[in-house]
């Protein structure tokens, strides 16, 4: 039960990031075509291709995060005997943990803060730009809260295994 939910997370999220850069190339290169070939650009791709931006780029934190490959200073870490690299390691994801709940609170109130502007070009609520901000810090919570229970470890080698 478990693993089926975690994977089923894991490949919403990664298709749902996937779709994002497709729809991104393709209007990008409408803009190139629109703007060379007839001399128009549309006025909506510009803040379009943002929003999509920033929700990849959060997004991405947490897939980052999930497969252990965000951005990190080993130096430090790696010089200290065995235990205490173990011991960095839970406190650095218990920090990542209450990160992940900041985001989610405070990234929820300012989309719902947002509610009443609008994103210019596009005409849909700026709470939409910001809305990715509590989704990433559910996912980090979610993906660090099983990986503290041993989840991950199994349902990634599961997935390495089926593709």
């Amino acid at each position: 039960m478990n693993n089926k939910f975690l994977l089923t997370i894991r490949r919403i999220t990664e298709g749902f990031v996937l779709l994002m850069i497709v729809v991104m190339t393709v209007i990008i290169s409408y803009q190139v075509l629109s703007r060379f070939g007839l001399n128009y650009t549309p006025t909506w791709i510009q803040p379009l291709s943002l929003l999509l931006m920033v929700w990849i780029g959060f997004i991405g934190i947490a897939i980052g995060i999930q497969d252990n490959s965000h951005i990190k200073i080993n130096l430090f870490v790696s010089k200290m005997p065995g235990k205490v690299q173990v011991v960095l390691n839970y406190i650095q994801r218990l920090l990542a943990i209450l990160f992940g709940f900041f985001m989610l609170i405070e990234g929820s109130k300012f989309s719902f803060s947002m509610m009443n502007s609008q994103i210019s070009g596009l005409g849909v609520p700026s709470a939409i730009l910001y809305g990715v901000v509590p989704i990433a810090g559910l996912l980090v919570i979610v993906y660090l809260v099983f990986e503290f229970f041993g989840k991950w470890v199994g349902i990634l080698e599961e997935s390495e295994v089926e593709e």
